[in-house]
């Protein structure tokens, strides 16, 4: 039988396999959704904290009401600790933010984060994102085929289990504060921030291509 690894089935596997070692009733499955916050390596968030500090015109990908979901990893941590303590069990959607949040915003909460002018510039056209090569800007995921209802998870069994979240600002500044840290080598952060191929590096011409397409 051909095994399959990806984190889809793999994840599916794990809970299957704790529930047959330990019983339901000793069992906590948690499901997250996109987590963010410092120490991130797979570097899907940190366009938003380097971006929003610079300020000037930024662009936001999707429909302004295109729903958005995601969690700072201290927060699903600290909870399953939380968990544990209290002796709770059962699966749990560890979605955040508490309450329904779209895009656009995410994007003027994140704003507030850096104290510099700032404009956002939608651009909510998916055929032209994906033109660009947009179909995510984390925690925005283009809501079409199987991405559909990505950001659509019900997070109140959670949140009824004491699950909470800190502050967007809060987040994007401490993630700031790591990427600019002595954790990483510049040469780290420079291979993220000069790489051609990133939003961060191509948003000029992308918005310039935008405002010619949108005429």
């Amino acid at each position: 039988m051909k095994l399959e690894y990806w984190y889809g089935v793999m994840k599916a596997t794990s809970e299957l396999a704790a529930r047959k070692e330990f019983g339901d009733d000793r069992t906590i499955i948690v499901r997250p959704t996109y987590m963010i916050g410092p120490a991130d390596k797979t570097n899907r968030f940190i366009h938003w904290p380097i971006r929003l500090s610079k300020g000037g015109e930024i662009l936001v990908p999707g429909k302004p009401d295109d729903r958005v979901q995601y969690a700072d990893v201290r927060d699903i941590a600290e909870w399953m600790i939380r968990l544990i303590e209290e002796k709770q069990t059962g699966t749990f959607n560890a979605a955040g933010p508490q309450t329904l949040e779209t895009i656009q915003e995410f994007a003027a909460a994140a704003g507030k984060t850096f104290d510099v002018p700032t404009s956002f510039v939608q651009i909510d056209d998916y055929e032209f994102l994906e033109t660009q090569k947009i179909s995510y800007l984390v925690p925005w995921i283009m809501p079409v085929g199987n991405n559909k209802y990505t950001a659509g998870i019900d997070n109140k069994k959670a949140v009824d289990a004491g699950l909470n979240f800190r502050d967007l600002k809060t987040t994007i500044k401490d993630t700031y504060d790591w990427w600019y840290s002595d954790a990483l080598t510049d040469e780290q952060r420079n291979k993220y921030e000069l790489d051609p191929q990133t939003v961060l590096s191509r948003e000029k011409e992308i918005l310039n291509s935008w405002a010619e397409y949108s005429k």
